[in-house]
């Protein structure tokens, strides 16, 4: 019990505080801290006003303990003073109310300190620790009369002298951190104490001023943190307003910010004809071009001078950043958003089409041809980064509206688009863009039109590539060869010698390396166009792509999403069915053990399987008049079952491989051989298709029978055995690639037996298959071909 009561380090601490000199402190300091730490029973009990003989032995030491450091606090030593200001602040906050109230003369020392023309980090840990006081004396009313009130004001007025000192004082100009620290302490006072702060507030605007919107026309840099600090402090001092008048003083602050970017978007944007309209009342003002852009003012009230293009966007992101501020900061009040005002912004960026290569003049904004080449391309390098700037300005604001930013999810995403469409080409654009695309799609996803999901197309690919480009699944392109006229080699091309090594791989892959936050994004909206979108508006090659770049990627969310969620071709079957891949790429995920045991796909035939495409290779005619099943319902029951035999021994035609005999009157039709899919996972060998024999002249009876067993759409049976041919090389060269696909992979499974044969089978199939548009308009035929058609555009198409 006594341990309890009175531990070993209260005795320690008094010990070192009276034997070491204060020079020495300092380096006792985190041992002086730690047994502070361990004495929170003696420090927090009920202590005496004066210690007597019949005081216990730990008041008496606490006692001790407490002159020695006022002793240090108000003594000549600068170390002294610095490690009393530490040791007070780790006394108060151990000890709490029994602390706080006789803090009266620390508070006063503190102040005294913070005055005197000590060292910087004395200085700041001194605000540090006067703030961390005023913050716990928030709790106890009795306290904030008798200790915060009275010498509150006397700590706003040291700080304001630190950071605009009087022209006859030599104290040196303050650093960047500590104007910060300033900046926190009054951000984290004014919501506790709005009434006693009230008459600085002129005062700190005028000190913020530089901090809130810097350029580059400036003097000094101004770091982030120390922007980020100035502005929250300033956006708080709506707090201080009198009678209730919070709400109104944040809107109007909002409401100017809003203008002074319109002001300066008429500046910077003068070398174009903009066909914006603002929807609040805002017209555009009146600019020279007689001179350079410029703005700003030496008035307190108004933000500093600017010059230059470079400045003026460097002002109008600050600006937006400031905006972006305003919404995240909290308030006192409930304050109403300007969203009229704030969506203004981002239709008139979006309004603006840059001039790209290979685009129409039609296309791109026009130019004014008041304004030089120069300013114009300088408009031109930075408009991306205002148009990021946007585009993260509307993040912010659909994430503090949440679901009742659906009305204007949809025209949002149409401005995105149209941004997006010229700036593509950086990774800082692309980024936001899918980070905003991803908060979209779950407002207005799911109601999309056709012409709406059609036109993510170009997000979607651009997705795709940067998550195969991560991960090493885009071919470089080839460098061309120096080509040869006349005997000499053309001048117009350089020439790389490495070219005509023979030893050089023919298929190099382009490794880019993306952020963390990039690939997050990428990947989050990956799963979102499976999860949110109506699936039977995306195009099937888009949809492949998609898939292609969940499995090659390893991309878990969008896989189950892609299951979840499937596609069905016009039959009502599903053709893509992933499941395997997935479960071995994540054989011990339990959410994906969950999703196999349980998932049962409605499927509208029995071969709904992943590599089943063959209904998009039919014709839309031929599946209307010849039903799968042989049934026509036009016809009478006899025609029907005409129709049916016909089918049948169409089948048994086809699987025949007889050999014609001298004592048959009727030749037998070309042989025609099916084969037989091999197992993707096992290698089969390639056997040669025996040749068609002559047939023997036939009667035109027999032939007129012959013929009618075979045919669906052809006439004549000079056609007919023309369609059968065209089968057989088909069916041939689709059972060779099969064939050198699995030998592949069987080859890459015996070197490396892991994940990478998924990849590479899913790789190497889709490479090797016909696409499906260019296989239904070359193929008019009606047969069933193996379709794994997943390929992505090529890299050139991309570009293009």
């Amino acid at each position: 019990m006594s341990l309890v009561s009175l531990p070993p380090e209260l005795r320690s601490l008094c010990r070192k505080l009276t034997t070491t000199k204060p020079d020495q402190l300092p380096s006792l300091l985190p041992l002086l801290l730690k047994d502070i730490q361990r004495c929170q029973g003696p420090l927090s009990a009920p202590q005496e006003a004066k210690t007597g003989s019949n005081s216990t032995e730990a008041a008496v030491l606490v006692h001790k303990l407490r002159t020695q450091i006022t002793t240090l606090l108000n003594g000549r030593t600068v170390e002294g003073r610095f490690v009393a200001v530490a040791l007070v602040k780790a006394f108060i906050e151990t000890g709490g109310w029994e602390c706080l109230r006789a803090s009266d003369a620390w508070v006063k020392g503190l102040l005294s300190v913070l005055q005197k023309r000590d060292p910087v980090v004395t200085k700041e840990l001194c605000v540090v620790t006067l703030t961390k006081i005023y913050v716990m004396l928030q709790s106890y009313q009795t306290l904030i009369r008798e200790i915060a009130t009275p010498t509150l004001p006397a700590f706003a007025q040291a700080c304001l002298g630190i950071l605009k000192p009087p022209s006859s004082s030599k104290a040196p100009k303050p650093s960047f951190n500590f104007i910060q620290t300033l900046f926190d302490a009054f951000s984290t006072l004014i919501p506790l104490y709005p009434t006693t702060l009230r008459p600085f507030n002129g005062q700190l605007r005028s000190v913020t001023r530089q901090y809130l919107a810097p350029t580059s026309s400036d003097d000094t840099f101004t770091p982030s943190g120390l922007r980020a600090s100035s502005r929250r402090l300033v956006i708080r001092l709506h707090m201080t307003a009198a009678k209730g008048g919070g709400a109104d003083e944040w809107t109007k602050h909002l409401n100017s910010l809003i203008k002074e970017f319109h002001v300066m978007a008429d500046h910077v944007l003068r070398a174009v004809h903009e066909n914006w309209e603002s929807t609040t009342g805002y017209t555009h003002q009146s600019v020279s071009f007689d001179t350079e852009p410029a703005g700003g003012s030496e008035s307190p009230d108004q933000f500093p001078r600017w010059q230059g293009i470079q400045s003026g966007s460097e002002r109008m992101i600050s600006l937006l950043e400031y905006i972006g501020d305003c919404l995240c900061c909290s308030t006192k009040v409930a304050v109403t958003l300007p969203i009229s005002a704030l969506f203004d912004i981002l239709t008139r960026i979006a309004s603006i089409c840059p001039p790209a290569p290979g685009r129409e003049k039609t296309a791109s904004t026009q130019t004014n041809n008041a304004i030089g080449r120069e300013e114009k391309d300088d408009l031109w390098a930075v408009f991306p980064d205002i148009q990021v700037a946007v585009m993260k300005l509307c993040r912010l604001l659909a994430n503090r509206l949440e679901r009742n930013y659906v009305p204007l999810a949809q025209e949002t995403l149409d401005c995105l688009l149209r941004m997006v469409e010229t700036g593509y080409r950086l990774p800082q654009l692309r980024e936001t863009t899918f980070e905003l695309v991803s908060m979209m799609l779950p407002l207005c996803g799911p109601t999309m039109s056709k012409t709406n999901v059609t036109a993510l197309a170009l997000v979607a690919k651009t997705c795709c590539r940067d998550l195969l480009g991560h991960a090493g699944h885009i071919k470089a392109p080839k460098t061309p060869t120096p080509t040869v006229q006349n005997g000499n080699k053309t001048k117009n091309i350089t020439q790389n010698a490495d070219l005509f090594l023979t030893n050089i791989s023919e298929e190099q892959t382009l490794q880019s390396t993306l952020a963390p936050s990039h690939l997050k994004a990428a990947e989050t909206l990956l799963a979102a166009f499976f999860s949110y979108l109506p699936q039977h508006y995306i195009n099937l090659a888009l949809r492949y792509q998609l898939l292609k770049a969940a499995i090659l990627c390893r991309v878990k969310d969008a896989q189950i999403a892609s299951v979840l969620h499937p596609s069905r071709d016009r039959s009502g079957r599903i053709p893509q069915v992933i499941l395997p891949f997935l479960y071995r790429q994540f054989p011990h995920d339990e959410s994906i053990e969950v999703l196999r045991f349980n998932f049962r796909p409605m499927t509208g035939s029995v071969r709904a399987d992943f590599a089943d495409g063959s209904d998009y290779l039919e014709d839309e005619d031929a599946a209307m008049t010849e039903p799968a099943d042989g049934y026509a319902f036009d016809k009478p029951f006899e025609a029907a079952a005409a129709v049916s035999q016909a089918a049948q021994d169409d089948d048994e035609n086809q699987m025949a491989v007889d050999e014609p005999t001298s004592s048959s009157k009727v030749a037998p039709p070309p042989p025609t051989v099916l084969p037989i899919q091999p197992s993707p996972f096992l290698a089969q060998p390639t056997t040669p298709k025996p040749e068609p024999a002559a047939a023997p002249a036939e009667s035109p009876s027999a032939h007129t029978m012959t013929t009618r067993s075979l045919k669906r759409k052809s006439s004549s049976g000079v056609e007919a055995a023309a369609a059968t041919k065209k089968r057989v090389e088909l069916e041939n060269k689709t059972a060779v690639v099969v064939e050198e696909t699995t030998a592949a992979v069987v080859k890459e499974d015996n070197d490396d037996p892991g994940f990478t044969s998924v990849g590479s089978l899913v790789e190497s199939t889709l490479k090797k298959t016909v696409p499906v548009e260019e296989a239904a308009a070359d193929d008019d035929s009606d047969d069933e071909s193996v379709h794994l058609n997943m390929e992505l555009d090529s890299d050139g198409d991309d570009d293009e």
